[in-house]
């Protein structure tokens, strides 16, 4: 049995890509519980459909780096991150609105980092196929290249999902402001 796996000078430039990702979502985990603040304590605004979508966003946000700091760990990389929270706008739809910028940024790397494991990969067969096959056998730094592109495809799809939730939360907040 084979497997694809990625070239070993592939995987810096995977890892530094994720690690890209990584900080986005490292900023949305303290960018949208802010937003939610300012929006209940400092707006006065209550409305529970808002406050939900943005809950969510945050849920998958922790997901998203829980899993990518894991990918990166397989890859032989070192998870880099630090707080590097952009100037937030002082309203809620700028912030809103800032953070719909940075789910598209988030989307282009995930679709380079599935571009670069694509020209990239390798057949691994013989011994290693063999090992693939059993639990554990494998070295932790090979990883199967379908692993990362689906990993990138989900996340993908949750990032446009954000995008909606946070086009409708400003549209939301608007008609709310407006009453």
């Amino acid at each position: 049995m084979e497997m694809e796996t990625i070239k070993k000078d592939a995987k810096k430039s995977i890892v530094e890509l994720l690690n890209k990702s990584l900080q986005v979502e490292y900023d949305f985990l303290f960018g949208y519980p802010r937003v939610i603040d300012k929006l209940v304590n400092i707006d006065k605004i209550h409305d529970e459909q808002l406050i939900e979508n943005i809950e969510l966003v945050v849920k998958e946000s922790l997901r998203h780096f829980d899993e990518i700091d894991k990918l990166i760990a397989q890859l032989g990389g070192e998870t880099m991150w630090h707080i590097d929270v952009v100037g937030w706008s002082v309203d809620v739809e700028g912030m809103l609105l800032q953070l719909q910028d940075k789910e598209n940024w988030v989307i282009s790397w995930y679709e380079a980092v599935k571009r670069v494991a694509e020209q990239n990969k390798v057949k691994v067969g013989g011994l290693f196929g063999r090992l693939a096959r059993s639990p554990g056998g494998l070295p932790e730094d090979v990883v199967n290249v379908n692993d990362i592109i689906s990993l990138c495809e989900r996340h993908i799809i949750d990032e446009e999902k954000h995008i909606r939730l946070c086009k409708d939360s400003v549209d939301r907040l608007s008609m709310l402001k407006n009453k």
